[in-house]
């Protein structure tokens, strides 16, 4: 397989030269229920989503650091875009752990292909000759619209010590349009459905925790480093590099209403107002910080598995705290700017604050965010020598 292998530098050049078309299509996209499909297609016409996909695939095998640059800069443009592109990234990078017969069902046609999800366990799979039977409902299929291949969640005959993901062809899968939701409305993370489908061994992996020493089929071809980190540390930052991105538009859209806004209630500058100075003086260091942080934990992964360890507990907590709460500063930090823009900042038509406002807090909600205060609860109980519950999910 051969193609055009990018730097990260370019890839992330390219991404943030996409913005503007993002920006453009973005309220167009949260009325359809679904990203723009100019958008989509330029995306993987730029090969954005293959960021970590392995070069024998047509990938470009980059650092995970990249995928998130690439990820916050497209979030700038709009979040849903980045949420699905982020997606698409997780999935092929994921594939990359699968046997190499499923990585060639997939990109042995089209190396640019499509993965969607969810990975949650909503469905049942039954043991069969060579394989398994599985049927299931599955919400929060996000970019589903775009996909040609999915892989979904579920418990082998409904046991939850046997977790597998299932990877299976766009035609053994129905879409149902059920996402008329309250933000991240252009991710059309609808629901997808499939009954009795077959889906060979080989096209299976185990999934969660627990599988952090697991030796994956695809380690023997793909052995780059960044493969080898516990996968749902990948995902959970994958998900919160949006809502970075999601945070630094915010700062754009609000710098730019307040910029020149007076206030009908003291008839002065808000932008001369302490506390539009400070909110937003606050929000530019937390994003900053959000951003040394993401890198510096995904070059810290990395370095462990090229030394071939793998991170003891309290590191997995650790990581997974400071990905997860991404989602709750990002938002706090965008409360406080919302706030500056008055009742000026409900008015959508005249600009993004209040969209931009809906999909950080709807991203904040997702499990890859939402659940922080249990990974900082395991991290304080381990400080008493106290061991919790080990987590199913992320």
């Amino acid at each position: 397989m051969t193609s055009t292998i990018d730097t990260g530098a370019d890839l992330i050049a390219k991404a943030q030269a996409l913005i503007p078309l993002i920006q453009s299509k973005a309220a167009d996209s949260e009325r359809e229920g679904h990203i723009s499909k100019e958008v989509v297609d330029e995306c993987v016409r730029l090969g954005l989503h293959q960021a970590t996909q392995p070069r024998r695939w047509g990938g470009h095998e980059q650092s995970l650091t990249v995928t998130a640059q690439i990820l916050i800069a497209l979030a700038r443009g709009d979040h849903s875009v980045a949420w699905c592109i982020g997606v698409y990234s997780g999935h092929n990078h994921h594939l990359s752990m699968f046997d190499e017969r499923a990585q060639r069902d997939v990109w042995g046609e089209n190396p640019r292909a499509i993965i969607a999800s969810p990975y949650n366990p909503l469905g049942n799979a039954a043991p069969c000759a060579g394989g398994f039977k599985l049927t299931g409902r599955w919400k929060y299929s996000s970019g589903c619209d775009f996909a040609e291949w999915y892989m979904l969640g579920a418990f082998v005959d409904g046991n939850p010590a046997d977790f597998r993901t299932f990877l299976l062809p766009k035609s053994e899968v129905e879409i149902v349009d059920d996402w008329q939701v309250f933000g991240l409305k252009g991710t059309g993370s609808k629901t997808v459905v499939t009954r009795e489908t077959y889906v060979p061994e080989y096209r299976t992996v185990p999934f969660g925790p627990g599988t952090e020493d697991y030796t994956f089929p695809g380690f023997e071809l793909n052995d780059g480093p960044a493969y080898k980190i516990p996968y749902i540390l990948v995902f959970n930052r994958a998900v919160t590099a949006c809502t970075i991105g999601g945070l630094e538009a915010m700062i754009d859209a609000v710098t730019a209403y307040v910029r020149s806004k007076i206030s009908v209630i003291t008839t002065k500058s808000v932008a001369d107002h302490p506390d539009t100075q400070l909110a937003l003086g606050e929000a530019v260091a937390t994003l900053d910080e959000l951003k040394i942080l993401a890198l510096h934990d995904l070059s810290k992964l990395e370095a462990l598995a090229v030394a071939g360890r793998i991170p003891t507990e309290d590191e997995l907590n650790l990581y997974r705290y400071r990905a997860q709460v991404v989602g709750e500063r990002a938002t706090n930090a965008a409360k406080l700017l919302f706030e500056l823009s008055g009742g000026g900042g409900l008015y959508e038509s005249e600009h993004p604050i209040g969209r931009i406002y809906r999909n950080l807090i709807a991203a904040r909600n997702h499990p890859a965010a939402a659940v922080f205060r249990d990974s900082a609860r395991a991290i304080g109980a381990s400080m008493f020598g106290k061991s919790t519950e080990k987590r199913l999910r992320f």
